[in-house]
């Protein structure tokens, strides 16, 4: 219901100035036509001053109430609008003393553009108060004294307003207007990059593994600097537990045979190890990986992992879980491979050691 009452109180006052301003445009020009006519200026040139007349009057009353919507100084446009108000009445009087009608002519031909001022001068001043509420001046106000208050103590009541006058004026509460910057779109990157400054790197590193599994550490320190972390692929290697320690190898040196390991995906059986090792102490991937083996292989469901993490304290997402499942079975894979062309190599004299 309210809704529907501002829409039709918004379409009547639309209506009503559209009549005022049409009346008054015409009544201003049909005045500038017979006007201009009485001094034998041609048809086409007094209907063409007619016309600039109306189309000027209508600009400078768009720009001041643009320049009140905005909240700049109206002074210009305002002063514009009284001008040509001044010029379009004087031309209604000559108008009225042209055609002999007297007194009663005078207030006919001027009153449109009378009104059209008068209600002109009231929108503004209301679109100048909502303007200031906006930017949250507050502007003073006359106090409800009444008219028997003003009558009989005037003045108590002027020396009291004046005071709330200096008062108003030196606390500063109607500062002097700013124009607030134009607020430019944000992309989601911006989002991102705000929520990433407020973020501890090592868990932006996490997030971002979780979310790219198949990329690899200098990949996912590019992707990171995007987003304005700035870290290197050994931080992330370090951040993931992923970092590689170097060794020694000696193949001169004969080397004990060693018993042959059994599949990665049949190592720590749960039947092999009932209880559960103790990976509080150690990183998140060494973690994974050691309870991966201890349930029954890297094949391990991530949210059987995480369950079981989750028992002692190790708090991770599944995702992650996932990533370095996958990244351990392509260690294991690029370790097998390795072995094999090692083995050729050696063995590679048709068969004899």
């Amino acid at each position: 219901m309210t809704t529907k009452t501002t829409a039709t109180g918004a379409i009547g006052w639309t209506a009503a100035m559209t009549l005022v301003r049409t009346a008054a445009a015409s009544m201003a020009g049909w005045s500038l036509y017979v006007v201009a006519r009485h001094y034998d200026v041609p048809a086409l040139l007094a209907l063409a001053a007619g016309l600039v007349f109306d189309g000027v009057a209508y600009m400078c009353l768009r720009m001041a109430s643009e320049a009140v919507r905005a909240g700049r100084s109206a002074a210009g446009p305002v002063l514009a609008t009284l001008g040509m108000a001044a010029v379009s009445i004087y031309l209604n009087l000559v108008h009225a003393r042209f055609t002999g009608g007297g007194r009663p002519a005078e207030v006919l031909y001027a009153s449109p553009a009378v009104g059209l001022l008068l209600v002109s001068a009231l929108a503004w001043a209301t679109e100048r108060a909502a303007a200031r509420a906006d930017r949250g001046e507050t502007p003073m106000r006359m106090p409800a004294y009444g008219a028997l208050g003003w009558a009989l103590a005037g003045e108590q009541a002027i020396t009291n307003l004046r005071e709330r006058a200096v008062a108003h004026v030196t606390s500063g509460a109607s500062v002097p207007h700013q124009p607030a910057p134009a607020v430019g779109r944000r992309d989601h990157r911006a989002l991102l990059r705000e929520r990433f400054a407020t973020m501890d790197p090592a868990d932006a590193v996490e997030i971002a593994a979780s979310s790219h599994p198949d990329m690899d550490h200098a990949e996912l320190a590019e992707m990171l600097a995007t987003y304005g972390i700035t870290v290197s692929t050994l931080d992330v290697a370090l951040i993931l537990g992923e970092a590689a320690v170097p060794t020694v190898r000696l193949d001169r040196v004969s080397q004990p045979t060693a018993a042959p390991a059994p599949a990665i995906g049949a190592q720590m059986r749960p039947n092999a190890a009932p209880n559960a090792p103790l990976v509080k102490g150690l990183s998140k991937a060494d973690a994974i990986t050691t309870m991966a083996h201890h349930l029954g292989g890297l094949d391990t469901p991530a949210e059987t992992i995480a369950t079981a993490l989750a028992k002692q304290g190790v708090a991770t997402d599944t995702a992650y879980i996932r990533h370095r499942l996958s990244k351990a079975r392509r260690d294991h894979a690029k370790a097998i491979q390795k072995q094999a062309e090692q083995n050729e190599r050696r063995h590679g004299n048709g068969g004899y050691v």
